[in-house]
């Protein structure tokens, strides 16, 4: 009795890994929408471009820093698949960019 009781879990076990690894790489199949691919684009390069104009302005610094937060925050999210907040963020990353003349 025993022995069917460990091997009944031992199958539950080996089918519940299975199905986890399946809907695994299911979700490591899907791509971000390609709008938001085009957004973090746009962000990333007016990141780099006011980050190689090396503003000295301490006020602009620190929105700059901000908007690369928010740029870094949206790439975890995008690696994550939470494709929602990562727009959110690339958003407020380009508002602040915007605010700083991008």
């Amino acid at each position: 009795m025993r022995f069917r009781d460990i091997a009944i879990l031992s199958m539950g076990a080996i089918l519940g890994a299975s199905i986890g690894g399946s809907l695994r790489a299911a979700d490591a199949g899907r791509q971000p929408p390609a709008e938001l691919r085009n957004l973090e684009r746009q962000v990333s390069l007016k990141l780099a471009h006011l980050r190689d104009e090396g503003s000295t302005d301490a006020a602009q610094r620190t929105q700059l820093n901000q908007a690369q937060q928010l740029d870094l925050k949206a790439e975890q999210e995008i690696a994550a698949g939470s494709y929602d907040r990562a727009e959110e963020s690339l958003t407020r990353a380009n508002a602040i960019l915007a605010r700083l003349g991008m």
